[in-house]
């Protein structure tokens, strides 16, 4: 019996669907791109390459947030266009 599961003989016998696995991989690495992609932009964009203090001032975190805030606006936006053109989380997959 796992401690955080409870008794775990009931997840045993349950059958995974490789799709909805494949899918989780695919969308975990679309959004760790798209994260470290916001990160790098935003960071470069914003903050000073010359650290006087541990804090960011309120210039740098305006910035950051409104860079932040166009990042997510337009992933938004390009996933809606993409659906609308018909891309669907199953086609990506049987594509892979």
């Amino acid at each position: 019996m796992s401690f955080f599961l409870g008794n775990t003989s009931q997840y045993s016998n349950s059958i995974v669907d490789e799709t909805k696995i494949q899918l989780a991989k695919i969308q975990h690495e679309a959004m760790s791109l798209t994260f470290n992609s916001m990160l790098d932009t935003c960071k470069e964009k914003c903050i000073a390459h010359e650290y006087g203090e541990s804090d960011l001032n309120t210039g740098e975190m305006c910035c950051v947030d409104r860079c932040v805030a166009k990042y997510v606006k337009a992933n938004l936006e390009v996933g809606t266009a993409l659906q609308s053109k018909g891309f669907t989380p199953e086609g990506i997959v049987a594509t892979v």
